[in-house]
């Protein structure tokens, strides 16, 4: 796209010319028919571009050729000018144009060089529909119907599957002049499209009429200052509504031969449906509906599917806001097995990766959060043999507003700015406890603490019960929980994970050991993915953990923590599943004592986050034909779901008491491979916090 031929036009850049041909699109195959003043057939930019059927229909002229670079020759040019090193290039440079030669000399107005009959339109139109041709350029017009005939002859081309790009005229008027207007005559609504121009600013020309009472049938294309008809080192500078035409119909040349199912009328649907929005919101009187771009005509247009081997088919669009487990790293972003295809409304075959709808996980946020003073109210009662009842209940304090917004796409991409509160029954008697949790607004789980929360955290649980029975030094527990998701607009999802675990832990003088073994029940997708349920791309799973942690005081000051976890994943989704469970890993290893010099306790830890250690997707997909109308063949792909790296966290933290009262920590934070992705640059973070009670 450097080239000076395609640099010397701006309406290449400006329409989005580019996509087309880096689709592989390029008109080939394709003719265009060209009702104008004839075309020049010695031209260099137009050598094997015009059809030998080229005519004249002017009844006892029979010229179709003329000498020098005329209208009918610039209006081609925009077409299909070659792609050759000099002049400029077509915008469906490898095209075909078949001229049809309609002008006569004796025009009514002094002011018009070239003008039409009706009559010979007629010819025109009849001639393009006999030679099979489904665009037809008419860069012409005038103030009034064409007749009865001409009507006739164009309900005869729009039945034969032919679309008719008109220029709207260059009198600045409000309307479009005739033929544009027939775009939204009922007869041809949706086979006729006005064309408009604009510049490269995308302001309206000042000579070109307007969308007025053809805005849902008009869209507007460059046609200031447009470079054609170039003959040795001399080009046309040329403006008009004529050569805003030749744009939309070069963009249909495009379309039609990278989706050779698409009807004309199709093809023109697209663009119209496209169009780049300008002026004021949706369609208007100034611009109808837009400026011709092909970048999104391009891309899939409406609701698309994906074909499967059992006939169905299956929805590729997931929720804004979707993304994999961080566990997974970039496994569904480096992967080529997802390869198939998906078909459009307009029913046009696309090659598409499906590794694209599971996004990664957000980046891990540092940020801390914002300190919300909270109202707690407690009610102890005491029972029969020495036996406790403890009711909590909390919420925040009244504020004029919060200091920062809670919302975290990274923790809980599903909760709102709803308040956090929570309440919690505690039972104690004897060597038993029971308790029973419910939150909201994020509020955290009160029992997260000890061997396997790696797992259990991610069912991002706002309620949960959890017993426990005490002998001596040992402790044995249960507990289970669940989270509801909540989405704007949607339905609440409840238990859309649940996570259930027994451990048994042992607590002595210098320090303490746990064991515990827990299911993760994902409805929304593995280890903390977010991929709601009811879409095709949902991954429900199941995880068996397990996980071993303790701490120990090595000397006096020198404390050391640690925490190793392990996972085994079912998943099956709607096409994508495991051919055996993904094996996960987590762990930790700390470091905790006192200092004297600038802090009171210093720490340092190094650990590795969740982290898919083996495992295999597979899929049973369309493969992508080697030529557009090729039969569907299918075949099972594999991938590996183990991400390309290993993220490993380097955490230096610090805490130091002030002389009033109040504490400030530091911590400083180093990721080696961060998101488990094995090219990707080292992140540091560096975290402080003061605080104070008051």
């Amino acid at each position: 796209m450097t080239s000076s031929e395609y640099l010397r036009n701006y309406g290449l850049a400006n329409m989005k010319a580019q996509v087309g041909w880096q689709a592989g699109a390029t008109g080939s195959g394709v003719t265009v028919a060209v009702v104008d003043s004839g075309i020049a057939n010695t031209l260099p930019e137009l050598e094997g571009r015009i059809s030998s059927a080229s005519t004249d229909v002017v009844l006892g002229r029979n010229t179709p050729y003329v000498a020098s670079s005329s209208h009918g020759t610039r209006v081609s040019g925009v077409i299909a000018s070659n792609f050759n090193g000099f002049g400029t290039i077509g915008v469906a440079y490898q095209s075909t144009i078949l001229s049809i030669r309609t002008d006569i000399s004796d025009c009514t107005d002094e002011n018009t060089e070239v003008c039409f009959s009706s009559s010979d339109l007629v010819r025109a139109l009849d001639y393009a529909v006999a030679n099979g041709v489904k665009i037809i350029n008419m860069s012409l017009g005038g103030d009034g119907r064409l007749g009865s005939a001409f009507e006739a002859a164009l309900l005869r081309a729009v039945n034969a599957g032919a679309v008719i790009v008109a220029s709207s005229g260059n009198d600045g008027e409000a309307n479009p002049g005739w033929p544009a207007r027939y775009a939204i005559d009922p007869r041809f609504a949706g086979s006729v499209i006005a064309v408009g121009s604009h510049g490269a600013t995308d302001v309206m020309s000042s000579f070109s009429n307007r969308a007025g009472d053809t805005a849902s049938g008009y869209i507007s294309a460059p046609g200031e200052d447009v470079i054609t008809g170039c003959e040795g080192t001399s080009c046309w500078r040329v403006n008009g509504t004529s050569f805003s035409a030749p744009h939309v119909s070069g963009a249909l040349a495009l379309l039609m031969q990278a989706f050779p199912n698409l009807t004309a009328r199709a093809a023109l649907a697209i663009l119209v449906d496209t169009a780049r929005d300008a002026g004021d919101p949706g369609t208007d009187i100034v611009y109808g509906r837009g400026l011709l771009d092909m970048t999104g005509a391009f891309r899939p247009v409406g609701t698309t599917s994906t074909p499967m081997a059992d006939g169905s088919s299956i929805v590729t669009i997931t929720e804004p806001g979707s993304f994999v487990g961080a566990a997974f790293g970039d496994a569904f972003l480096r992967q080529s097995a997802l390869n198939t295809v998906l078909y459009d409304a307009y029913d046009r075959m696309f090659a598409v990766q499906l590794g694209g709808a599971y996004p990664t996980a957000p980046s891990r946020s540092y940020q801390a959060a914002p300190f919300e003073q909270n109202t707690t109210a407690t009610t102890t009662l005491a029972l029969p043999g020495g036996g406790r009842l403890n009711l909590i209940a909390a919420q925040p304090s009244a504020t004029p507003e919060p200091v920062a917004p809670r919302h975290d796409l990274y923790d809980a991409p599903w909760m709102g700015d709803e308040p956090r509160q929570e309440a919690m029954l505690d039972l104690e008697t004897g060597r038993m406890n029971f308790s029973v949790w419910q939150g909201k607004g994020g509020a955290a789980s009160p029992f997260e603490g000890s061997a396997g929360d790696g797992f259990a955290s991610l069912a991002q649980a706002d309620h949960a019960v959890r017993g426990a029975m005490r002998f001596g030094a040992v402790t044995v527990s249960a507990e289970s929980g669940g989270g509801d998701r909540r989405m704007p607009l949607r339905q609440v999802e409840q238990d859309a994970s649940t996570y259930s675990r027994a451990a048994i832990g042992w607590r002595g003088a210098e320090g303490g050991l746990s064991f515990s073994v827990g299911a993760l029940d994902e409805r929304l997708g593995p280890l903390g993915a977010f991929l709601p349920g009811g879409s095709d791309f949902a991954l429900p799973s199941r995880t068996s953990f397990y996980a071993v942690g303790g701490d120990w005081t090595l000397r006096p000051g020198l404390r050391l923590m640690g925490e190793a976890g392990m996972g085994s994943t079912q998943i099956e989704g709607r096409f994508l599943s495991m051919d055996q469970a993904a094996i996960s890993s987590n762990w930790r290893l700390g470091l905790l004592t006192g200092c004297t010099m600038v802090c009171d306790r210093i720490s340092f830890t190094l650990s590795q986050p969740l982290r898919i250690e083996s495992g295999t997707f597979s899929a049973l997909l369309a493969d992508v034909p080697v030529e557009y109308f090729d039969p569907l063949t299918y075949s099972r792909r594999s991938f590996s779901a183990s991400p390309s790296g290993r993220q490993i966290d380097f955490i230096l933290g610090g805490e130091r008491r002030l002389w009033d009262g109040s504490s400030m920590t530091l911590q400083a934070v180093a990721s080696r491979e961060p998101r488990h992705v094995a090219d990707a640059a080292p992140e540091f973070a560096l975290i402080g916090a003061w605080r104070r009670q008051f």
